[in-house]
């Protein structure tokens, strides 16, 4: 289904001594605060789910603190997805059932939706019962999605064009004015729109048409709007902020091999690895 992200995701001792003099009765312990910096202050790293093929996206349903992903079902070398959900406490992720190749999510926090993307459609669940899913958008293969004011804009595969579905009257229309071949798509608290290409990252301002590009990284693998509306980008070794006026990208924090990107209620970053979906909370380290 989608090999793209394949091509994506590709562009991808301790010393010890003995002595013989006589050992001292005072030692120093020199304290290591261990962690990753976010805007040069350290957090620590609390690891939510470990053990998962391939977290790719992340989107929270923060009532409920669920976190919900999407991630590889099948063998490595395979192109199957499936999407789950953890809760505070898990030990194990709980499937979502009923959506095929699951890949793309969206969570409607005011209205408790939660819209999931997948070969064949797009899917809504009720998150305050959950009793499954209803299909809403058929004979589509949805690759990435962004919910914003009652609109469900979303990308699809192959083409890689953006599409917009109004939750309200259940009508779907092509982007007016984005033609390109997009692979994510953001809008942020100045309603500003971020799209990255294949050359890297661009912003449409307000009210405009016209594509400005950003200096920095080229490919990313998420773009996630924060509580206080400031666009998030997950490059390959880090995670990057706009800087709006001077049209660059400044790197909040160095880490490797991110792939999700989502934000707890107080805007805490947390984010999935290779293998886990990870929580940073500032740390004193005293």
């Amino acid at each position: 289904m989608k090999l793209l992200i394949f091509t994506l995701l590709c562009a991808l001792v301790g010393i010890s001594s003995k002595t013989t003099h006589k050992p001292s009765t005072t030692t120093t312990k020199k304290l290591v605060c261990e962690g990753v910096h976010v805007r040069g202050n350290l957090h620590k790293q609390r690891v939510l789910m470990s053990g998962i093929n391939r977290p790719y996206q992340l989107a929270i349903y923060t009532h409920e603190h669920q976190i919900f992903f999407s991630y590889n079902v099948g063998e490595d070398t395979q192109d199957t997805f499936g999407i789950a959900y953890v809760k505070p406490n898990d030990t194990m992720p709980t499937p979502v059932h009923g959506v095929k190749n699951g890949f793309a999510l969206a969570v409607d926090e005011h209205n408790k939706k939660a819209f999931f993307g997948g070969s064949d459609g797009i899917y809504e669940a009720d998150l305050t019962k959950f009793e499954g899913v209803k299909h809403i958008v058929k004979h589509r293969d949805i690759w990435d999605m962004f919910y914003h004011h009652h609109h469900l804009y979303f990308i699809e595969y192959p083409s890689q064009h953006l599409h917009k579905y109004n939750v309200k009257d259940k009508t779907i229309s092509a982007h007016e004015h984005i033609k390109e071949k997009i692979y994510q798509f953001a809008i942020d608290g100045e309603n500003d729109v971020f799209i990255t290409t294949k050359n890297g990252l661009f912003e449409i301002k307000n009210g405009t048409n016209a594509t400005i590009s950003y200096t920095g990284p080229i490919i990313f693998r998420a773009a996630e709007v924060n509580h206080k509306g400031e666009a998030h980008f997950c490059a390959k070794n880090g995670i990057y902020v706009p800087h709006k006026e001077n049209k660059t990208l400044i790197e909040i924090a160095s880490i490797k091999n991110t792939f999700g990107l989502a934000f707890d209620t107080e805007d805490n970053i947390i984010y999935s690895d290779p293998h886990r979906i990870i929580k940073l909370l500032p740390h004193d380290c005293k």
